[in-house]
């Protein structure tokens, strides 16, 4: 199947995935070959209240434009988005939904390394250049994001994309993906009406690096709400461990206001055979499960994530 972006053609392949509010598809661009991502807007109503999907449709439409021309080397690139009315897109006009043409990225997530790196069964933890290369890299992206007020809400380690040779070794790319794109999250507190039931939800797995600000009021959410996901999304990192659900998320948020040393609540947490070094790095990530004005910026853990690998590395990281 045929279609145009932005004056270019592309051809249309294989499903890449789907979700509440849409589903993605590889396309090839005719001229270059290139292969690219194309997300579709189609709200499901089994996780989409009927009311809000003309709200899921605007929201795609204004930061599906926005996201047009932002670049960053650490952001997946946003190429062109389509109206796509009446499915004058398409030589064929059979499909009329609006969508995003996107890059493709290749290789794995963050949510695949950490499940292959594993928890240390010593209670130690996974902070090395390679860990500390993806956190600059993220919190790169998410300043660039933040400067621009413009709030990622879905930051998590699926999708953070990886560019590396072997598990163990430090990416040659890193890249946020699927920023300003409505989320269904952004919609759940629409599950307390009772006209949507929780446990159905496809992306309930996202629950946990949800700020507790964005599941209660998802439209008042700020850039401090992306520094929650975060701080769950490098805790989740540095040691290794997919956390489970939201209430092991809650553990870390009551470790963190314990009394005491930081060494204290860390080991609260299983965490043994840490470095002073190691503490140092994990200490701010804590911080993130603060309130929200208690959280770290963006522009601040840049910084520090920076000059913790220029440390460890010995060499700037520049």
């Amino acid at each position: 199947m045929v279609f145009e972006a932005m004056g270019r053609e592309y051809v249309l392949g294989g499903r890449v995935g789907d979700g509440a509010v849409g589903v993605v598809r590889r396309a090839k661009d005719r001229e270059t070959d290139r292969v690219v991502a194309v997300k579709f807007l189609a709200p499901d109503t089994k996780y989409i209240e009927p009311a809000a999907i003309d709200e899921v449709a605007e929201r795609f439409k204004r930061e599906g434009k926005r996201g047009v021309g932002l670049r960053h080397e650490h952001l997946v690139e946003v190429l062109a988005y389509e109206d796509n009315a009446e499915g004058k897109a398409f030589r064929t006009p059979s499909v009329k939904n609006p969508f995003l043409i996107m890059e493709y990225v290749r290789g794995r997530t963050v949510e695949a390394l950490i499940r292959k790196l594993g928890r240390p069964a010593d209670g130690g933890g996974h902070i090395t250049a390679q860990t500390l290369t993806i956190a600059t890299a993220i919190t790169n992206a998410l300043q660039h994001l933040h400067e621009r007020r413009i709030v990622h809400r879905d930051v998590k380690p699926a999708n953070i994309y990886l560019s590396t040779a072997t598990p163990r070794s430090v990416p040659s790319d890193v890249r946020l993906g699927d920023f300003g794109v409505t989320k269904w999250g952004d919609f759940l507190a629409r599950a307390t009406t009772g006209s949507l039931t929780v446990t159905m939800q496809r992306g309930l797995g996202t629950l946990k690096y949800m700020s507790p600000e964005q599941a209660i009021r998802p439209k008042d959410v700020t850039v401090r709400s992306d520094m929650y996901s975060l701080g769950i999304t490098l805790f989740e990192l540095f040691t290794g461990e997919i956390m489970p659900s939201p209430h092991h998320v809650f553990e870390i948020r009551s470790a963190r206001t314990m009394r005491g040393a930081l060494s204290g609540k860390l080991l609260e947490l299983g965490l043994r055979r840490l470095t002073p070094f190691d503490e140092a790095v994990l200490e701010p990530v804590l911080d993130m499960f603060s309130a929200p004005k208690g959280r770290p910026t963006s522009k601040e853990m840049s910084g520090r994530f920076l000059f913790f690998l220029e440390r460890l590395t010995g060499e700037s990281a520049t």
